[in-house]
C-alpha cells in the first residue's frame, strides 16, 4: 500500500509548512460560515420571482445559480488557506499536468459507465414520462451546466481531498485519520439530502464510501485530477439527464418523470424498515466499487 500511495508523499509537502491542527479547525469553520451564507448573499441579491428557485433547484436557472455559490465558498476557502498556512490554489490541487490528465480520463470513463447504467440500461423502467425540456434549449445551457458542476464538484474536492487530507495527513500518517475521516464529514454532510432517517442513512453511506475512493485515487495519483473526474462524471449523470418533476436537484435534467410525494415513499421505506437499508447499502458499496475501479482502469493505477 505504501507503494501504492508514494505519489502522496509528494501531494502533501505543501501542508507539511504548516501542520496545526488548531490552523486545521479555524479554516475547517470559517469555510462552513462561508458555504453556508454564499446562498443567502446570493438570494438577497436575486429578484424575489428566483429566490424559491435558489434552494428549491426545479428550474434551470435554480439549478445553475444553487451550483454556482459553490464558486464562492471555494475562493473563500483559497483564501484562507493562503492565510493561514501561505499556500495557494495549486498546491491543493497538485501537478497541473497530472492533474489535468487523470480528470479527463476519469470523467469519461466514469460518466460514460454512469450513463450506460442509470440510463440506458433500465430505459424501459423509468415509469411515466412528464415532460421533455427543449432539446435546443437543453444543449444550450449544457455548457453553462457543467461548468456549475464542475465549480461544485471541485469545490468539495478542494476541501476534502485537497484541504483536509493533505493536512490531517501531516499530523497522522494512519489513513483512519487522513482518509476515513475526512470521507466521514463528506458522508455525514450528505445525511440531509434524505427524506428520512433510512434515506439519510443510505445517502450518508454511499457518500462516505465515494469520498473513500476519491481519496484512495488522490493518494495514488499525487493529484485532485482523478477524484475531481470520478466525482464530476457521477454527478453529471445524476443531474443532467433525468429527474423527477418537482423534486429538488430536477432543475437541469433532460427529462422529468411524474411526480409522486417524496413523504409516501418515505413511509414505505420506513415501513420496509431494516432491509431496505441494508440491501441500498449493498447496492451503494457496489455501485462505488464498480465506478472507482473504472476510474483505476482509466488512469492504470
Amino acid at each position: 500500500m505504501r507503494h501504492n500511495y508514494a505519489p502522496h508523499e509528494d501531494f502533501i509537502q505543501p501542508a507539511r509548512a504548516e501542520p496545526s491542527l488548531r490552523h486545521v479547525f479555524s479554516v475547517t469553520v470559517i469555510y462552513v460560515v462561508a458555504f453556508y451564507l454564499a446562498p443567502v448573499l446570493v438570494y438577497l441579491m436575486l429578484p424575489a420571482s428566483l429566490n424559491a428557485d435558489l434552494y428549491e433547484m426545479t428550474t434551470p436557472m435554480g439549478s445553475l445559480l444553487s451550483f454556482a455559490t459553490f464558486g464562492i465558498s471555494a475562493y473563500v476557502l483559497v483564501k484562507i488557506v493562503q492565510f493561514f498556512h501561505r499556500r495557494g490554489f495549486w498546491s491543493l490541487v497538485g501537478p497541473y499536468r497530472r492533474a489535468l490528465t487523470d480528470l479527463r480520463k476519469v470523467a469519461v470513463a466514469v460518466a460514460g459507465l454512469q450513463f450506460f447504467v442509470q440510463i440506458i440500461l433500465p430505459f424501459g423502467s423509468w415509469g411515466e414520462v412528464a415532460e421533455v425540456r427543449s432539446i435546443p434549449l437543453w444543449l444550450l445551457l449544457a455548457p453553462v451546466s457543467l461548468l456549475v458542476i464542475f465549480i461544485q464538484v471541485s469545490t468539495e474536492e478542494l476541501v476534502f481531498r485537497g484541504y483536509l487530507q493533505q493536512q490531517l495527513a501531516c499530523i497522522s500518517s494512519n489513513p483512519w485519520v487522513w482518509m476515513v475521516l475526512p470521507s466521514a464529514l463528506f458522508g455525514a454532510v450528505h445525511y440531509w439530502n434524505g427524506n428520512s432517517p433510512p434515506e439519510g442513512t443510505v445517502y450518508a453511506v454511499w457518500a462516505g464510501l465515494l469520498g473513500l475512493a476519491c481519496a484512495d485515487l488522490t493518494a495514488r495519483t499525487g493529484s485532485l485530477g482523478a477524484a475531481i473526474g470520478l466525482h464530476f462524471g457521477v454527478n453529471v449523470v445524476a443531474t443532467m439527464f433525468v429527474g423527477i418533476q418537482d423534486w429538488p436537484f430536477s432543475g437541469l435534467a433532460l427529462v422529468l418523470l411524474a411526480y409522486f410525494d417524496p413523504d409516501v415513499l418515505s413511509a414505505e421505506i420506513i415501513a420496509e424498515g431494516t432491509t431496505w437499508v441494508i440491501f441500498s447499502m449493498i447496492m451503494s458499496a457496489l455501485s462505488v466499487l464498480i465506478i472507482w475501479l473504472a476510474a483505476r482502469i482509466a488512469i492504470r493505477r
